[in-house]
C-alpha cells in the first residue's frame, strides 16, 4: 500500500427509504443492506467496505431517522430503531446526509437537527438525480441547503446508476478527501462485518417486505434457528416471528402460496450470496408483543448497544 493510502468510516444517514441502502450497495458491489419500497426496512446498523488501491471507506448503513413524536413510532423498537441510526455517527470521519432531489421536507429537516452538535463534516448527497429534467433544476436547491448548514459538500448522485453520470465516483472523491491516512483496517476481500448468518436472515425479511400488505411486514422478525455451510450446499432453517395469529395466516397463505414465493425468492437470494445450492425451511411462530419487548428485540440482535 502507498503511504499516502487513505481509510476511514463514513456513515449515511437520512430520513426512512431515501436511498441510503442502495447507494452502500451500489458502492460495495453486492447486496448488503437489504431494499424495498418500504420505508425503515432498514433497522440494524451494518458496514459496508469499499477498498481500491488508493482507499478503504468503511461505509455505515443506518435505519432511517423518524420522528417518536409520531404515536407509530413509539414502541420499543422504533426507538431502538431510531438511536442506533443516531449513535451511529459518533467518531466517524464524514457523514452523508441523503435528502431527494424533490427537495427538504420535514422529515429531512429532523434528520438534520440530529447533527447540531458534531464537528464531523457533512456531506450532503442530493439523490434520485435521474428524475430531474435538467441538472439546472437543482441550482434553488443547492442554494437553499447552504442556507441550512454549513455543508463539507453539496454531490448530486442517482444512487441505481440511472442516467449517463451517477457521479457516484466523484462522491467517493469526496469522502476521500476528509479521510485520515492509514492503512486499510480490513482485509481486501472483506466487505462487510456481518456474518453470513445475519445477511440470510436479512435477505428473507426482505421478502416478507416486498410481498406482504402494508402493516404486516413491520410486525416480524427472522431468526436463523439452523445455519449449516457444506462444499457445495447450505441447510438453513429459519423462524418468522409474528405478533398474531391472523399474521400467521397471511405469512402463510391460502394453500402455503405465499410463504412458497417468500421462501423461493429468499432461497435465489441467497444461493448467490452464499455461491452454492441452498435448502431453505422457513417456520412462521407467534410471539405476541415481541416488537415492544425489551428482552425479545435483545434477543434478535436489536440491542446494537443502546
Amino acid at each position: 500500500m502507498k503511504s499516502e493510502y487513505k481509510f476511514g468510516y463514513v456513515t449515511i444517514i437520512g430520513k426512512p427509504n431515501v436511498g441510503k441502502s442502495t447507494l452502500m450497495n451500489r458502492i460495495i458491489g453486492q447486496k448488503i443492506s437489504i431494499t424495498s419500497h418500504r420505508p425503515q426496512t432498514t433497522r440494524h446498523r451494518i458496514l459496508g467496505i469499499h477498498t481500491d488501491d488508493q482507499k478503504q471507506i468503511v461505509f455505515v448503513d443506518t435505519p432511517g431517522i423518524h420522528s417518536v413524536a409520531k404515536k407509530s413510532n413509539r414502541r420499543t423498537i422504533n426507538r431502538v430503531i431510531n438511536k442506533t441510526a443516531i449513535t451511529s455517527i459518533d467518531g466517524v470521519d464524514v457523514v452523508c446526509l441523503m435528502i431527494p432531489a424533490s427537495g427538504w421536507t420535514d422529515a429531512d429537516r429532523h434528520v438534520l437537527t440530529a447533527l447540531k452538535g458534531y464537528k464531523t463534516p457533512v456531506v450532503l448527497v442530493i439523490n434520485k438525480l435521474d428524475k430531474l429534467k435538467s441538472v439546472n433544476d437543482l441550482l434553488p436547491l443547492i442554494s437553499q441547503s447552504n442556507e441550512l448548514y454549513p455543508f463539507a459538500a453539496i454531490v448530486p448522485i442517482s444512487a441505481l446508476g440511472r442516467g449517463s453520470n451517477d457521479n457516484v465516483d466523484h462522491l467517493l472523491d469526496v469522502l476521500t478527501t476528509h479521510l485520515p491516512d492509514a492503512p486499510p483496517g480490513f482485509d481486501e476481500d472483506q466487505i462487510t462485518d456481518r456474518s453470513y448468518r445475519f445477511l440470510v436472515s436479512e435477505l428473507v425479511r426482505e421478502q416478507l417486505f416486498r410481498r406482504l400488505g402494508d402493516e404486516l411486514p413491520y410486525a416480524t422478525a427472522v431468526e436463523v434457528t439452523e445455519f449449516q455451510l457444506e462444499d457445495k450446499r447450505a441447510l438453513i432453517n429459519c423462524d418468522i416471528w409474528v405478533e398474531k395469529d391472523s399474521h400467521k395466516a397471511m405469512v402463510i397463505g391460502k394453500k402455503g402460496e405465499a410463504l412458497k414465493q417468500i421462501g423461493t425468492a429468499a432461497r435465489l437470494n441467497c444461493e448467490r450470496l452464499l455461491e452454492r445450492k441452498v435448502f431453505l425451511e422457513l417456520f412462521v411462530k407467534v410471539r405476541s408483543g415481541w416488537s415492544d419487548n425489551a428482552r425479545d428485540l435483545y434477543s434478535l440482535g436489536y440491542d446494537e448497544g443502546v
